[in-house]
Protein backbone atom coordinates (compact mmCIF):
# COMPACT_ATOMS: atom_id res chain seq x y z
CA UNK A 1 0.00 0.00 0.00
CA UNK A 2 1.34 3.33 -1.12
CA UNK A 3 1.69 6.90 1.25
CA UNK A 4 -1.07 8.31 -1.18
CA UNK A 5 -3.63 5.27 -0.70
CA UNK A 6 -2.69 5.05 3.17
CA UNK A 7 -3.65 8.98 3.52
CA UNK A 8 -6.91 8.16 1.30
CA UNK A 9 -8.24 6.05 4.02
CA UNK A 10 -8.58 9.73 5.99
CA UNK A 11 -10.75 11.31 3.60
CA UNK A 12 -14.23 12.17 4.77
CA UNK A 13 -15.11 14.63 8.25
CA UNK A 14 -13.65 13.62 11.65
CA UNK A 15 -14.08 14.53 14.96
CA UNK A 16 -11.01 14.46 17.16
CA UNK A 17 -11.27 13.96 20.97
CA UNK A 18 -7.38 15.03 22.29
CA UNK A 19 -5.99 15.43 25.70
CA UNK A 20 -2.26 17.21 25.92
CA UNK A 21 -0.22 16.23 28.71
CA UNK A 22 2.63 19.69 28.82
CA UNK A 23 5.10 21.65 30.76
CA UNK A 24 7.40 20.13 33.99
CA UNK A 25 4.44 19.68 36.13
CA UNK A 26 2.13 17.75 32.70
CA UNK A 27 -0.74 19.93 32.88
CA UNK A 28 -3.80 18.11 31.42
CA UNK A 29 -5.94 19.82 28.72
CA UNK A 30 -8.85 18.48 26.89
CA UNK A 31 -10.42 19.35 23.39
CA UNK A 32 -12.43 18.26 21.02
CA UNK A 33 -11.44 19.49 16.98
CA UNK A 34 -13.97 18.94 14.31
CA UNK A 35 -11.80 18.14 10.59
CA UNK A 36 -12.58 17.67 7.33
CA UNK A 37 -10.01 15.73 4.84
CA UNK A 38 -9.94 15.74 1.42
CA UNK A 39 -8.03 14.50 -1.35
CA UNK A 40 -7.55 17.13 -4.49
CA UNK A 41 -5.07 15.17 -6.54
CA UNK A 42 -3.15 11.85 -7.06
CA UNK A 43 -0.48 13.39 -4.30
CA UNK A 44 -2.09 16.42 -2.96
CA UNK A 45 -4.94 16.70 0.21
CA UNK A 46 -6.19 18.90 2.39
CA UNK A 47 -6.72 19.21 6.08
CA UNK A 48 -8.97 21.66 7.61
CA UNK A 49 -10.10 21.73 11.21
CA UNK A 50 -12.28 23.57 13.60
CA UNK A 51 -12.53 24.05 17.39
CA UNK A 52 -13.34 26.78 20.00
CA UNK A 53 -9.79 27.57 20.29
CA UNK A 54 -9.07 27.56 16.48
CA UNK A 55 -9.07 26.90 13.41
CA UNK A 56 -7.20 26.55 10.10
CA UNK A 57 -6.33 24.65 7.02
CA UNK A 58 -2.89 23.20 5.31
CA UNK A 59 -2.29 21.15 1.94
CA UNK A 60 -0.48 17.63 2.41
CA UNK A 61 1.83 16.99 -0.47
CA UNK A 62 3.27 13.55 -0.67
CA UNK A 63 7.02 13.26 -2.77
CA UNK A 64 8.15 9.16 -1.58
CA UNK A 65 8.31 8.64 1.61
CA UNK A 66 8.01 12.72 2.97
CA UNK A 67 5.36 14.83 2.91
CA UNK A 68 5.18 18.76 2.71
CA UNK A 69 2.59 20.25 4.69
CA UNK A 70 1.86 23.73 3.41
CA UNK A 71 2.46 25.34 7.24
CA UNK A 72 2.83 23.60 10.44
CA UNK A 73 0.28 23.61 13.24
CA UNK A 74 1.43 26.32 15.36
CA UNK A 75 2.99 28.46 12.41
CA UNK A 76 2.50 29.20 8.91
CA UNK A 77 6.15 28.38 7.13
CA UNK A 78 6.08 25.09 5.26
CA UNK A 79 7.35 21.65 6.67
CA UNK A 80 9.08 19.09 5.34
CA UNK A 81 8.33 15.79 7.56
CA UNK A 82 9.58 12.61 7.24
CA UNK A 83 7.26 9.18 6.82
CA UNK A 84 7.90 6.14 7.92
CA UNK A 85 5.56 2.80 7.36
CA UNK A 86 5.31 0.36 10.70
CA UNK A 87 2.71 -1.65 8.41
CA UNK A 88 -0.58 -1.06 6.36
CA UNK A 89 -2.50 0.94 8.89
CA UNK A 90 0.36 2.88 10.99
CA UNK A 91 2.31 5.47 9.71
CA UNK A 92 5.16 7.53 11.95
CA UNK A 93 5.59 10.88 11.16
CA UNK A 94 8.72 12.83 12.16
CA UNK A 95 8.99 16.46 11.83
CA UNK A 96 10.85 19.71 13.47
CA UNK A 97 9.97 23.38 13.60
CA UNK A 98 9.41 26.01 15.84
CA UNK A 99 12.41 24.51 17.84
CA UNK A 100 11.22 21.42 18.55
CA UNK A 101 11.19 17.95 17.16
CA UNK A 102 7.82 15.96 17.03
CA UNK A 103 6.78 12.47 16.35
CA UNK A 104 3.54 11.91 15.72
CA UNK A 105 2.28 8.08 15.01
CA UNK A 106 -1.36 7.43 13.50
CA UNK A 107 -2.74 3.96 13.34
CA UNK A 108 -6.44 3.45 11.69
CA UNK A 109 -8.42 1.12 14.17
CA UNK A 110 -12.15 -0.61 14.23
CA UNK A 111 -13.28 2.37 11.32
CA UNK A 112 -11.49 4.98 13.41
CA UNK A 113 -7.73 6.48 14.39
CA UNK A 114 -6.00 6.60 17.40
CA UNK A 115 -3.24 8.82 17.03
CA UNK A 116 -0.27 10.40 19.84
CA UNK A 117 1.81 12.87 19.05
CA UNK A 118 5.60 13.64 21.31
CA UNK A 119 7.47 17.16 21.19
CA UNK A 120 10.99 17.03 21.93
CA UNK A 121 12.99 20.44 22.92
CA UNK A 122 16.63 19.99 23.36
CA UNK A 123 16.12 16.21 24.07
CA UNK A 124 13.22 16.77 27.10
CA UNK A 125 9.73 15.86 26.05
CA UNK A 126 7.76 18.94 26.60
CA UNK A 127 3.72 18.22 25.33
CA UNK A 128 1.97 14.87 24.43
CA UNK A 129 -0.74 14.86 22.60
CA UNK A 130 -3.41 12.00 22.56
CA UNK A 131 -6.01 11.49 20.20
CA UNK A 132 -8.98 9.15 19.71
CA UNK A 133 -10.81 10.05 16.11
CA UNK A 134 -14.13 8.88 14.64
CA UNK A 135 -15.76 9.45 11.39
CA UNK A 136 -18.78 11.58 11.53
CA UNK A 137 -21.58 12.80 9.20
CA UNK A 138 -21.80 15.78 6.97
CA UNK A 139 -24.72 16.97 9.38
CA UNK A 140 -22.91 15.91 12.75
CA UNK A 141 -20.13 18.72 12.19
CA UNK A 142 -20.76 21.54 15.00
CA UNK A 143 -18.69 23.89 12.52
CA UNK A 144 -20.96 24.19 9.56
Amino acid sequence: MSYSDWFERSVGDWVSYRRYLSGKQRVSDEIAVHFSFERLSECVFKLIWCSERNGGEMEFSLDDDKVYRSRGYYGNSEVETRMERVDEDCVVFWSEYGGQEYREEIRYVDGGRLRQTVAYRGGEVVMVGQYWEERVEKNEKSHE
